[in-house]
């Protein structure tokens, strides 16, 4: 997709793409492969092999796989010299940025040069491409644009014209849910593309990076399996269709996806002789089996995905930016139990090569997870201490410019940092009794982290909407609470601990029926989460008492008269599930 590849809007764990300071005549030729889909498009070339090349790297090149797409472009240019449209893709895939304006403007020339003689389309294709390199993604957008359609009028059977135009225009969604300028037009023509070519496998992996973040996730459910069985070799797609399973509840599902991909890498490894930072997607698979493990109760298997990630990382060097990013998932996995002292023990060593964004993450990490277990200490003195070492850590950060590439942008980092902050001193407010304030600092915390970019790295703090709910049921503001709890849950109806917040906000409001429905929900999504776990037995409790149970988590004054003057109801009568 060429959204994803001229804008770098991905998270990257790793700094460096296989190959970016290789000449693209210098590329190592890659093998033709099976399994990424049958995408086709008819070039002018008495070559076959350089036909065959030319294909690979457009399918290639609509599953989001770059690195690899420019390998065989650059093998369809060494099969065919005189093939313009290897040019075409070599272009289109070199990275976006400033750092490689030099080697895209030579690739639109030999293009430019070479389309003479090529036919109308691939012309049309090339001079498209050509307002790209000499503009930029964003200057030359309307530009790219108003002639990609010139083309797909003129061509209307070209599948493959529309394809890029919807996969250049999608543009995601804004903050407050509202689609990118390109969003809606890019959806319209998916659509009409999903019903005229059902089985091509960048189609559907366009519509799922659509409406991945939209309202309406599941539109894209059937497209995802898709994906997985039309490519099962390239990682990225399965990456995304795992992403998307993840997203609309289907842990299983999203699971065998997301593990595929891991293996699907560590074959490419093995089979190219290449280091794990070459791996398009095993890294963010791992950390979103992780994340998946987690939602599902699944906490020795979520650690062992992070130490797993973490073990990839130290064997291809210890790149720092790379550890931080493994350390967050070990982090997540300890705070999403409640096991704060072991989230601040995981090591956060760096090597002094570390960017200012490295450390800085590191060290919000740090100073949130020594905060967070000492609140948990009531040790109210340290918990203020590390919100006033996150808080100074946001202004520098600000300050600085924004990355190019794919090193950490300190502008991210500093809102990842803020919400931490924020989160953490609205806890410790709440801690302090003080509501108002508390409520005042969380919801600004709910804010800022509706404001994360996608680009950017993971919060490494709560949920700020789970915490804020969680201070509104103490605070017997339920109603409050259960808005914040059914939003979660429409976001995430995999994720166990917001059902069992929801849950637990209905026991609250005393709707019996409601919280028995909750907890069951929440026993389906932790069918197989660890036995061990506490929340486990008090769902089960709830839901097997019915009445009696129901009857002890009743507040006291709507007991009856025979039920409190029984000893055990009087014991028993502020148990809460």
């Amino acid at each position: 997709m060429l959204a994803r590849l001229l804008r770098a809007d991905e998270p990257s764990i790793y700094i460096q793409v296989p190959w970016e300071d290789v000449a693209d005549d210098a590329l190592p030729p890659p093998p033709l492969r099976e399994g990424l889909g049958t995408a086709h498009l008819e070039v002018r070339t008495r070559v076959p092999l350089a036909q065959a090349y030319f294909d690979q790297g457009l399918r290639l090149l609509h599953l989001g796989w770059g690195a690899e797409a420019r390998r065989a472009f650059a093998e369809a240019a060494r099969q065919d010299p005189e093939l313009a449209m290897a040019w075409w893709g070599l272009a289109l895939t070199r990275g976006p940025g400033a750092r490689f304006a030099g080697p895209r403007a030579e690739a639109t020339r030999r293009a430019l040069a070479l389309s003479e003689g090529s036919s109308d389309l691939e012309q049309r294709y090339v001079v498209a491409a050509s307002l790209l390199a000499d503009k930029g993604p964003a200057n030359g957008r309307q530009a790219f644009v108003r002639d990609m359609e010139c083309l797909v009028d003129r061509y209307p059977e070209d599948a493959e014209a529309r394809l890029l135009l919807a996969g250049f225009l999608l543009d995601g969604y804004e903050t407050d849910g509202r689609p990118g300028q390109g969003q809606p037009y890019a959806q319209a023509l998916l659509r009409e593309l999903l019903r005229t070519h059902p089985d091509h496998a960048g189609v559907h992996h366009a519509w799922v990076q659509a409406m991945l973040h939209s309202a309406r996730p599941e539109a894209a459910l059937e497209s995802a399996r898709r994906l997985v069985q039309l490519a099962p070799a390239a990682s990225p797609a399965l990456l995304a269709a795992g992403r998307l399973l993840q997203r609309v509840g289907r842990g299983d599902e999203a699971r065998r996806a997301l593990e595929a991909a891991v293996v699907s890498d560590d074959a490419y490894l093995a089979r190219e002789a290449l280091p794990a930072p070459a791996a398009p997607s095993a890294e963010a698979a791992m950390r979103l089996l992780a994340q998946g493990c987690l939602e599902a109760g699944q906490y020795t298997e979520a650690q062992s995905w992070a130490r797993r990630l973490r073990h990839r990382v130290e064997g291809a060097g210890s790149e720092p930016q790379a550890l931080v990013f493994a350390a967050l998932s070990m982090v997540s996995a300890h705070l999403r139990f409640g096991f704060c002292r072991a989230a601040a023990d995981v090591p956060l060593e760096l090597q002094e090569s570390a960017t200012l964004a490295d450390r800085a993450l590191r060290d919000g990490v740090r100073h949130y997870t020594r905060g967070v277990s000492a609140l948990e200490a009531g040790k109210l003195v340290e918990a203020e201490r590390a919100c006033d070492a996150l808080d100074a850590l946001h202004p520098p950060l600000s300050e600085e410019r924004r990355s190019e590439g794919r090193f950490l942008c300190p502008r991210d980092v500093a809102r990842v940092v803020e919400v931490a902050a924020h989160e953490l001193r609205g806890s410790l407010e709440a801690r302090r009794g003080d509501t108002g304030r508390a409520e005042a600092t969380l919801t600004r915390a709910l804010r800022l982290e509706r404001r994360l970019r996608a680009a950017g790295p993971a919060s490494f703090s709560r949920p700020a909407r789970e915490t804020l709910a969680r201070l509104r049921l103490r605070s017997d503001r339920e109603d409050r609470a259960l808005e914040l709890a059914l939003k979660l849950v429409s976001e995430r109806p995999g994720c166990g601990h917001f059902r069992l917040l929801e849950a637990e906000v209905h026991v609250a409001l005393g709707a019996w029926d409601d919280a028995v429905a909750g907890f069951t929900a929440f026993l389906d999504c932790w069918r197989h989460a660890d036995a061990h776990l506490p929340e486990l037995r008090r769902a089960r409790t709830f839901i097997a008492g019915r009445g009696r149970v129901l009857r002890l988590v009743r507040p006291a004054e709507l007991l009856t008269a025979q039920e409190a003057d029984a000893p055990a109801f009087r014991a028993l009568e502020k148990v809460s599930c």
